[in-house]
């Protein structure tokens, strides 16, 4: 949706018109060449041609081919060459991009010989080219261990209807000729994104990521920098508005529960953990085992951080978790989620928020997206020559989503109630 995505985020705003713009397919209503505000510095919007269609438009199946080197193609599978970008050409729903860059991505499922290799196509790898539609890279996700196929998608819908998130669609991917099967589009959380949902200038942005799950990232260790910087808080714009000095008065100031509301925007940290329970993610500031990869934004504007979604693809059950899980059995792995266990009024406000984002998007709401994705990737899904499982664990997958969504609706109703 380019700068038009900007909104005033809480309640008000997502009972009315932004659970209107989720509703609309997660990602779907970007307009124009395929948003991005002003495609980040450097950006050379001219040397590209326009998308045919927006590049995250949710209600399309999208289709990226690949015409590289065999063995390129080939040391992306066996993961033999790091992130060194290899040229390829590209033609993103019949719009041809000669020399992009592509390179294995992935966390997981980033090991040699995966046949759903996860991707990143770069539009400006290689000097001379520029941006596509506004962006100036893609991640093409394999989606590996998904047997629906739609969950890291499906809970970004449901994030994007009450906070800033990541936009995605689905495509079928092909290589020399040789279909790959479906994979998630992903929008990346950078410049060009968050300036989609943040005044400019842009602040400076984090992704979080202990290397120990059991670390908490959030605890003040000293005011030099260098004791977050860049490891856990690894930063991910150049030359943002302000610097990591930002950091330390953060985890200083909420180590007391009182004093969140000076550092924190405690309306989005709220949204994030009512949507992670609601949607039971394992993974991000609220993993099963402690916070893992998630981001943090900075806005100068303000002077708050601002959590934000990432990666939300272990969720409605995925992980063999079920439907009863408690609200705060998440919340006591580090200092910024405790601040909100806490404190009485805050644990008012994010029972409160749960309910409200139930009403808000009823249970028969997200079945009914589950089914719209599952018309749309069915077709690709059964197709998908390189998915480890088959057909019928696909079908069943699907199915599941909407029964376990149902159960912790009920289950989540029946703690609010207590």
């Amino acid at each position: 949706m380019g700068k038009g995505r900007r909104t005033a985020w809480g309640m008000g705003a997502a009972t009315a018109g932004v659970l209107a713009v989720a509703l609309a397919g997660c990602g779907g209503g970007q307009s124009g060449d395929g948003g991005g505000g002003s495609g980040g510095p450097g950006g050379n919007l001219s040397q590209r041609p326009p998308p045919a269609f927006p590049i995250f438009d949710g209600t399309r199946l999208h289709e990226v081919s690949l015409e590289m080197s065999p063995d390129d193609w080939q040391s992306i599978l066996n993961d033999t060459r790091g992130d060194e970008y290899r040229h390829a050409t590209l033609t993103y729903d019949g719009v041809k991009l000669e020399d992009v860059g592509v390179r294995p991505s992935g966390e997981s499922s980033r090991f040699p010989g995966n046949q759903k290799m996860s991707t990143r196509i770069k539009f400006d790898a290689f000097d001379g080219r520029g941006h596509f539609g506004g962006y100036r890279d893609i991640n093409v996700k394999g989606e590996y261990d998904d047997y629906s196929m739609m969950r890291e998608r499906l809970a970004l819908y449901y994030f994007a209807a009450f906070m800033p998130a990541t936009q995605t669609a689905h495509a079928r991917l092909i290589v020399n000729g040789e279909l790959r099967g479906l994979f998630t589009l992903r929008e990346d959380w950078d410049d060009t994104s968050i300036a989609e949902h943040f005044p400019q200038p842009v602040g400076p942005l984090y992704r979080i990521r202990p290397p120990d799950h059991t670390v908490d990232s959030y605890v003040y260790l000293g005011a030099d920098p260098a004791l977050y910087v860049p490891s856990p808080w690894e930063p991910q714009i150049k030359m943002p508005a302000r610097g990591d000095e930002v950091i330390a008065p953060m985890l200083q100031a909420i180590a007391d529960p009182f004093a969140l509301e000076t550092v924190v925007d405690v309306d989005a940290l709220i949204n994030y953990i009512a949507v992670s329970a609601i949607v039971m993610t394992t993974d991000g500031l609220v993993g099963s085992s402690g916070a893992s990869d998630h981001f943090q934004y900075f806005d100068p504007q303000s002077g708050k951080f601002f959590v934000l979604p990432w990666d939300p693809d272990n969720t409605f059950g995925s992980s063999g978790e079920t439907p009863e899980k408690l609200i705060y059995s998440k919340l006591g792995r580090n200092t910024l989620t405790i601040a909100v266990r806490d404190r009485d009024d805050l644990r008012a406000r994010y029972k409160a928020r749960i309910a409200e984002m139930m009403a808000a998007l009823p249970v028969a709401t997200l079945q009914a997206q589950v089914d719209t994705m599952y018309a749309l990737i069915r077709d690709a899904a059964l197709a998908d020559p390189n998915k480890i499982f088959d057909n019928g664990s696909f079908e069943w997958a699907v199915g599941d989503i909407k029964t376990f969504a149902a159960a912790r609706y009920a289950n989540l109703q029946g703690q609010l109630a207590q």
